[in-house]
């Protein structure tokens, strides 16, 4: 028993002098096997698991992790961390590849265009498919990715900065206007201005990541003030100043200032609509919650939940309603208990029942379009193309038609969905992508 002991004790000493070795050749030569080992796993475990069931029209692993994959045509514009690169849709060839501080899309259909940044150089608007420049601004620091526009950001001086309107396809320029003060902070892509953020579930990058109609009306958040832009004629209109109450944003061609206040250990609201060219107030309501406040001062700082056309809103009973930021009006208006959780421009996601059942709102026919019973844990999302539903307990992801409820796929998967397109979705594992085709 004692020479065994020793023995054992010998061959773990041995082992601990070979693993010391090892971490001082490491130490000394800088070789890190780490991501080798990554690397020949991921390959292993994307050749061996399958994406989705049914299974992807194909699976390709990237140059880097991916953050987004935008369907621009018949080809795939996948963002990552320094680098941007398209995949061709049908194959998943690789079709081009560039270095990238920032990227996005723009335009829509066959004006689409990959805007590509490097920091000091510029941008360039690039041809989805063969990676050839449409069009270049070497001044430009930023840039925001519109259906219909792209606007441009250059800052040549330490103050004052130009904002520039061009066409996505040629970059035709269609304005040009000034903005006074740092407006460099707005650098890279998509920079986030004074407006409405993203309401979903899930699926919130995707959903970003896709190109929307520009605004009628811009909040630019320069200096601790709201600069309105409009976009249509290219005119500065004014500038608003928040204060310690109140929160200002620039949504559906209107200034929309909202108060909270704190009063017996709660929350007081109101909301006031102004014209954004001379600041008079069209319409006023008290009592609406737009869900920007959060701690016992009230303190807003959050840009209300929803689009340019519509807000999500807790009336005074309580109720949840969408809401028109135009005019004030409730566009729809939810009963005892039924809860909003996603919204774009044209569809609402309710859930109702306790959860158990989800609607579609439809904004512009009004009322509910259709309904499903879905797990209560299912997180929900809707875009242009698509309603998703991500059951992770049973690793399911269903997507259907917004205006009729119809299934468009439904598959199992674990992976994230990375592009939400008009006839299926991008799919992601680790670096590996793949196309998920509706059926």
């Amino acid at each position: 028993m004692a020479r065994g002991a020793v023995r054992n004790i010998e061959t773990a000493l041995g082992a601990l002098g070979v693993l010391a070795l090892i971490i001082t050749g490491i130490l000394v030569t800088g070789w890190n096997p780490v991501p080798k080992v990554t690397g020949w796993w991921e390959k292993v475990s994307s050749s061996t698991n399958k994406l989705s069931t049914p299974d992807t029209t194909w699976a390709e692993r990237v140059g880097g992790q991916p953050s987004s994959a935008v369907i621009a045509g018949d080809a795939v514009i996948v963002a990552m961390r320094g680098t941007v690169e398209a995949r061709s849709l049908s194959t998943g060839t690789l079709l081009w590849q560039r270095e990238a501080d920032w990227a996005g899309v723009a335009g829509d259909g066959g004006n689409t265009v990959a805007v590509v940044g490097r920091r000091g150089k510029g941008l360039e608007a690039l041809d989805p498919s063969s990676g050839n420049p449409r069009w270049k601004d070497g001044d430009a620091v930023g840039a925001w990715t519109y259906r219909e526009t792209v606007l441009t950001l250059a800052c040549g001086g330490l103050s004052d900065c130009t904002l520039t309107s061009r066409t996505p396809r040629d970059g035709a320029q269609q304005w040009k206007l000034t903005l006074p003060g740092i407006g460099r902070v707005l650098n890279g892509i998509n920079a986030d201005l004074l407006g409405t953020e993203v309401m979903a579930e899930a699926y919130r990058d995707a959903i970003e990541a896709m190109p929307r109609p520009i605004p009628a009306m811009l909040g630019f958040p320069i200096e601790q003030k709201v600069r309105v832009v409009d976009t249509v004629r290219g005119k500065l209109l004014r500038e608003e100043e928040p204060s310690n109450t109140t929160r200002v944003v620039v949504v559906g061609g209107r200034v929309l200032v909202s108060t909270a206040t704190s009063k017996d250990g709660n929350c007081r609201y109101s909301l006031e609509g102004r014209d954004p060219a001379t600041g008079k107030a069209l319409w006023k309501k008290d009592g609406y919650d737009l869900r920007t406040a959060s701690g016992a001062g009230c303190e807003q700082r959050h840009d209300p939940a929803g689009s340019d056309t519509v807000l999500a809103a807790t009336r005074g009973d309580n109720r949840e309603v969408f809401l028109s930021p135009r005019d004030g009006r409730d566009m729809w208006a939810g009963a005892e208990g039924d809860v909003i959780v996603a919204a774009d421009s044209q569809y609402g996601l309710v859930r109702t029942d306790g959860g158990k059942n989800l609607s579609v709102v439809g904004f512009e026919r009004g009322g509910r379009l259709w309904q499903q019973a879905v797990p209560a844990k299912a997180d929900v999302a809707v875009s242009r193309y698509a309603v998703l539903v991500r059951d992770s307990a049973q690793g399911k992801v269903t997507a259907y038609a917004p205006d009729s409820g119809r299934v468009l796929i439904e598959a199992k998967t674990t992976a994230e969905v990375l592009g939400i397109g008009e006839r299926g979705l991008m799919v992601s594992r680790g670096r590996t992508i793949g196309y998920l085709p509706y059926s």
